[in-house]
Order: C-alpha cells, then structure tokens, then sequence
C-alpha cells in the first residue's frame, strides 16, 4: 500500500515543519501549504488522504477553505483535523463536517493517535454504516 498523504496547512513555519518530520518519521506523505488558496491549489493536483488545518490565516483562512473544500467535494469527503489555538469551537466544527480538532500547542503523539483514529474509522477494511431500511408506508389515507 502506498503512504498516505496528509495536506497539512499552516502559516506557523516551525510548528509545520515539526508536524512534517513527525509525520514523514511515521511514514506518511505529507505536502504543505501556508493558507487555504494555497491548500486548495495543491488539491487540484494531487487529493490529500486528509488535511490538517489550520483556523487563522492569511490569503484564506480555515473556515473558508472548510466551505471550498466542502462545495467541491461533498461534506466530510476528505477528512480534516482543525488545528487551532482556539479551544470551545466544537460546536462549530461539527456543523462544518470536521472528523476531529486539537488545542495549540498540542502533543505530537496525540495527534498521531488522532491521525490514526481517523483513518481507522475511513478504513475500506471496516465495515460502513448503513442508510436505515426504508419501510413502504401502509397507511390508507
């Protein structure tokens, strides 16, 4: 099977650079970006496996690349991991579709539980929830 690749997009050098090497040691294919526009350029090339992201940034922030993403290629297609300093925005993130979020500055072996979890749940081998069995109405009006 061939690595994953992971689109991390953050406008924080250092912490994406450490993010990458964590990632990459681990086995993954990682590309980067340092705000959505970018992000979204680079999916027209290659679709990511999943996309770490950051909320505040220049050009194009999270929340906007979230709704490109999302027009482009359906809620919840590619899944995507907020990264973000800002804590208390679960609600949000679960309208917008998001798979998980983690609270800067964070623990790199967290995040790679998280990334774990995510493709685990994705996974072809496990089973894919089932749309509820239609019953026809019997009702006479």
């Amino acid at each position: 099977m061939d690595a994953r690749t992971i689109l991390l997009v953050d406008d924080e050098e250092q912490l994406a650079l450490a993010v990458k090497i964590r990632l990459q040691a681990k086995g993954y294919h990682v590309q980067t970006a340092t705000d959505g526009q970018q992000a979204l350029q680079q999916m027209e090339a290659q679709r990511p496996d999943l996309i770490l992201l950051d909320i505040r940034m220049p050009v194009m922030d999270g929340f906007t690349c979230i709704r490109e993403i999302n027009s482009r290629y359906g809620r919840g297609a590619i899944p995507i991991i907020i990264l973000t300093a800002r804590d208390r925005m679960k609600d949000l993130f679960d309208v917008e579709g998001i798979e998980d979020y983690i609270v800067k500055p964070f623990d790199h072996g967290d995040l790679l539980l998280r990334i774990d979890r995510v493709f685990q749940r994705r996974s072809p081998d496990q089973p894919q929830a089932q749309p509820p069995q239609q019953t026809p109405d019997t009702r006479t009006v």
